[in-house]
């Protein structure tokens, strides 16, 4: 037998298997990109230009090498930087996240409520899960992106 002494808030945030009656709900977690654009601190500008020109994002996650999320570069952020800057230098730090947990279609509802496209979804200690898309999981859902 296993006891998770940090409860059962915690373990469903991190992605732990559960059963019972939220099996049924989808939550933020299980319908992210695990794969979005991602770089160290150190990373130059000239190579997360290169890393967004062939994507879908308008951003790149800042990453530890532990996968903690430090902060995001915004591809209109690139524009003015100089090419020898880092990821470090123009980054924003600490983006809002959402947690594993998050129920996908109350995250559709208040994404669309605020006009926005995507959320970043990591586990409590700040790791990153994914990225969600509106789009994709109100389609998964069976519902309009609103």
């Amino acid at each position: 037998m296993f006891d998770y002494t940090l409860g059962k808030a915690d373990w469903l945030a991190n992605g732990l298997p559960r059963e019972g009656e939220t099996v049924a709900i989808l939550y933020a977690g299980e319908v992210v990109d695990a794969d979005p654009p991602t770089c160290p601190l150190d990373t130059p500008v000239a190579a997360i230009r290169q890393t967004l020109d062939s994507s879908r994002y308008g951003f790149c996650l800042v990453l530890t090498a532990d996968r903690v999320v430090l902060g995001r570069v915004r591809r209109s952020a690139l524009d003015a930087a100089h090419a020898c800057a880092t990821a470090e230098q123009v980054m924003e730090p600490g983006p809002s996240t959402v947690r594993f947990n998050t129920r996908a279609e109350d995250l559709v509802q208040r994404l669309a409520k605020r006009d926005l496209k995507t959320a970043v979804v990591t586990t409590p200690s700040g790791c990153l899960v994914g990225v969600f898309h509106r789009e994709d999981a109100a389609a998964r859902l069976g519902r309009a992106a609103t």
